[in-house]
Formats: structure tokens, C-alpha cells, sequence
């Protein structure tokens, strides 16, 4: 561990320096303030001791270069100086530094401020290992995670899907997913569990798991039956009921809950029916640029409230009707200001391009919700499902 003495009076900083190295240290000496600084530049010490008084840069100054610039690990800053008085000390510790001694300074306490700084230094090396292995694993969650989503969505010749997935942190609270249920359907839902993070991504994961559409004894989606075609396709409400059954107590017992829209598409007819509990209002974008909310549904699943939704709502699909489906992540955007983004500039960017190719409009959306709120990255999981129906 490698300790930086800035001490501009020659023999004091060879007494220093001794003293140090008797700690097991390796020791690196400088003149003054702007050498030493020069020297934590090139290779960044784990412990700085500096006076305060120096020729060209002083004791402060240094403190506070050292504290605002990039570097890798920790720096536990000690300042030795004459200067013992109350304010001092409290300047000394405002600039950024970590520990006090007075000169002329006593050797035994000289030993217990470095090995106090030994200690933080490498509890902050651990940590940052810790953390560095937590990264890693939560990357690999992320990639799991990821792995479950469509990797193809379905490219019918009556309808067509596209999809966006941006997670605020590694994992999501947000997931969807499209499928063929049989020739004639096609399935698709999105969740959005409270919060965001690790908790939230694991209820998401088993939602998806419980939301399977193949056929087995257990399968929401799709019922067995004793005579041909030997299945049911259930339909959206009652796949609503039946996760409102099981889920009813998890605000209770988990202080979480979920919100979910799930639709099927009779691919021969264009009829889409829908069932939503709690979940954002999904958008229909008619041909020429009309954009209405469909308001409809029952509350978000996990707080055991009444629901009052025990049919679909059913609509018939025309030539070039958009359906678009999203998290809230998109709409409470928030500007600077404090506004957020909000349902009506999201129908605003579905009428303004309503004729570009679905690919382009989920990008023109995310583009302008990023501008809005002037940053990248977005402070809840978003994630937006899109369809395009085609007659012809």
C-alpha cells in the first residue's frame, strides 16, 4: 500500500517518511503541494500525509484536486500541521480530509491514523470486489431475463408486431410476450410489477413462467379438454380472474402488486379482445392518424380489490389499425422542469407517424421521450408492444 508524504521541510519529511515505511508502507516523497499533486497524477497513492503549509500549492488545495479527481480507489487523506486549532481542523476536514494530527505529532499516534487508514482503504477494496462480483451476477440475471422476451416476434400475413425493452436498472419488473396460441390466435400480454430491480424482475419472471402457452394440466392460457380439437383458449378475462384469484394477497404479504393487459387475436376475423387490470391505457392508432385511448378494465392485481370486468372488450381490427401497448416507464418521464411526459405526447408521436413502419415509430417515441427529459436513461423499466393489423 503505497502512502504519499507532501512535506516541504526537508527533515520532517524524512522523519515522516522513515516512520511510515516502519509501518510496512511504501513511502513516496514530495516537496510541496504541486509535486505531490504531479505525483498523484501519474500513480494515484492509497493514503496521502500532507502538511498544510507548502511553497506552490498548499495543503487544502491538494486535499480538494485529490477529492475531485477520477481515481480508482479510495484515498484516505491525513494532514499533519502546526495548525491545531478548532477552525483549522474543521477547514482541514471540509476540504476533504479524512484524519488530524498536530505537530509536533507523537509516533504512536502517527502508527494508529495509518493503520486506520489501512483499514478503510482495504474495506473499501473489498466492497468494491463485492460489488464488482454483485455486477456480474446481476448482468447474468439480465441476461436470463432477456432471454425469456420473443427473440422473433411473430410476422403474420395479417398482422405484424414490434417491441421495445429498456430496463432502468440490470433487471426489469417489466415483461411481455407474444405467441400462437393455435392456427387461428395469437396471445399476447405485458406486466409491469411495482417497483423495479432484482424483487420486481423475480415476480416477473414468475408471472411469465405461470403465463405459459403451451398446453399442460396447469395452463392458464390454453384448457384441456376430453373431446377434439382437446383445448380451450381461454379468454382474456378469464385469464385475469383466475390470476386475481391467486395473486390477491401479494400486496399484503409482499408489498408488491402487478399490472396487466393481456389480448387475443383471432387472426381469421380481426377481432381482438382484451382484458386489463391496472395496467396504462393502451393506445389504438386508426389509418389517417386518429389516435384514441381505450379505456377499459379493472384494477392492478395483488390488492385483492373487487373486480368489476368479468367481460373482454372486444374490437374489430380495420386495415392498417395500430394497437399499442407500454409500461408507464414511457409516460411518467420527467422533464427538468418537473412535468412528465405524459399520454398526450405520446398520441401526438403515434398521429405524427402514423404511416412510417411500426420499427420506426416505437424508435421515434423512445427519441422523443429521451429528449424530453433530457437523459438517456429512463428512471422506471419501459417497455412498449406494438401490432399492426392488415386485412389484405
Amino acid at each position: 500500500m503505497k502512502v504519499l508524504v507532501a512535506e516541504d521541510d526537508r527533515i520532517s519529511r524524512a522523519m515522516l517518511e522513515k516512520a511510515i515505511r516502519r509501518e510496512g508502507f511504501e513511502v513516496v516523497g514530495a516537496g510541496d503541494g504541486q509535486e505531490a499533486w504531479e505525483l498523484f497524477q501519474e500513480d494515484p497513492a492509497n493514503i496521502v500525509v500532507t502538511d498544510w503549509m507548502m511553497p506552490e500549492m498548499d495543503g487544502l488545495e491538494l486535499c480538494r484536486r485529490i477529492r475531485s479527481a477520477r481515481v480508482p480507489h479510495y484515498v484516505y487523506i491525513i494532514f499533519v500541521s502546526a495548525k491545531g486549532e478548532k477552525d483549522a481542523v474543521v477547514a482541514g476536514l471540509e476540504a476533504g480530509a479524512d484524519d488530524y494530527i498536530t505537530k509536533p505529532y507523537d509516533p504512536a499516534e502517527l502508527r494508529v491514523r495509518l493503520k486506520a487508514g489501512r483499514r478503510i482503504v482495504e474495506l473499501e477494496r473489498r466492497l468494491k470486489d463485492q460489488n464488482e462480483e454483485l455486477r456480474r451476477y446481476l448482468e447474468a440475471a439480465a441476461e436470463v431475463q432477456r432471454s425469456l422476451l420473443p427473440k422473433d416476434l411473430p410476422q403474420l400475413p395479417h398482422v405484424e408486431f414490434a417491441a421495445r425493452f429498456i430496463p432502468s436498472a440490470f433487471v426489469s419488473g417489466d415483461i411481455y410476450n407474444v405467441f400462437c396460441l393455435d392456427e387461428e390466435h395469437i396471445g399476447f400480454y405485458q406486466i409491469d410489477v411495482s417497483g423495479h430491480g432484482v424483487e420486481a424482475a423475480f415476480l416477473s419472471v414468475a408471472l411469465y413462467q405461470r403465463l405459459s402457452p403451451h398446453l399442460h394440466s396447469q395452463s392458464l392460457l390454453k384448457v384441456s379438454m376430453e373431446c377434439s380439437p382437446y383445448y380451450h383458449v381461454s379468454k382474456p378475462s378469464e385469464v385475469v380472474s383466475i390470476l386475481d384469484q391467486e395473486f390477491r394477497t401479494l400486496f399484503e404479504e409482499q408489498g408488491r402488486y402487478f399490472t396487466f393487459l393481456y389480448g387475443l387475436l383471432d387472426l381469421k376475423q380481426g377481432e381482438l379482445r382484451l382484458s386489463r387490470a391496472g395496467h396504462t391505457l393502451p393506445f389504438l392508432v386508426h389509418r389517417g392518424g386518429e389516435v384514441e385511448c381505450l379505456d377499459f378494465g379493472g384494477p392492478p392485481l395483488g390488492f385483492g380489490l373487487p373486480r368489476e370486468d368479468a367481460e373482454d372488450y372486444v374490437l374489430r381490427l380495420s386495415e392498417g389499425e395500430r394497437l399499442v401497448v407500454m409500461s408507464d416507464g414511457i409516460l411518467e418521464a420527467a422533464a427538468p422542469s418537473g412535468g412528465i411526459y405524459g399520454p398526450e405526447r405520446v398520441k401526438e408521436v403515434l398521429r405524427r407517424h402514423w404511416d412510417l413502419p411500426l420499427e420506426e415509430v416505437l424508435n421515434c417515441l423512445i427519441d422523443e421521450a429521451r429528449a424530453y427529459q433530457g437523459t438517456e436513461e429512463f428512471s422506471d423499466d419501459v417497455s412498449i408492444l406494438a401490432l399492426q393489423w392488415r386485412s389484405s
